[in-house]
């Protein structure tokens, strides 16, 4: 009789287990969840820029994005005095720091998508942070890549 090489059901079953262990000690020690959360709020917050500039050119009217960082929201909206077309609270694991813009936490945009109020700020959480920069005139933005606090 021809003794056959190959892993029987049990030693299967103990290897999937200790992967799956193991993996449940490694993967929170690199603080994956916290790393993709910060993400997507630096990429949900471009987008938003993104969406002022071009609801400015669409309404051919100024439209403002203003930050409130004691709060943990921004706002964006067309008008002082009219309600806001959006209003974005952030996760609280998440706080907007550094906000550094020509004028005073907030991006305008004119008419023509163009703006003079370029800058930066950064979105923070409990070990990572993560830059983003506006470019004055295009209003292009810029995320950097994440960093350690």
């Amino acid at each position: 009789m021809k003794k056959e090489n190959g892993f029987t059901l049990i030693e299967l079953i103990i290897v999937v287990s200790m992967i799956s262990l193991m993996s449940c000690i490694i993967v929170p020690s690199f603080h994956l969840l916290e790393r993709v959360a910060l993400k997507q709020a630096a990429q949900e917050l471009k987008m938003n820029i993104q969406y002022t500039q071009k609801r400015a050119i669409q309404d051919n009217k100024r439209h403002w994005l203003r930050f409130y960082d004691s709060q943990n929201l921004y706002i964006i909206s067309s008008n002082v005095f009219d309600s806001p077309l959006k209003k974005i609270q952030l996760s609280p694991d998440i706080k907007m720091k550094e906000i550094v813009f020509s004028t005073s936490k907030e991006i305008k945009f004119t008419e023509k998508g163009t703006t003079g109020s370029g800058g930066h700020l950064y979105l923070q959480s409990k070990n990572f942070k993560v830059k983003l920069t506006v470019m004055p005139g295009t209003g292009r933005v810029k995320i950097f890549e994440i960093q350690r606090n």
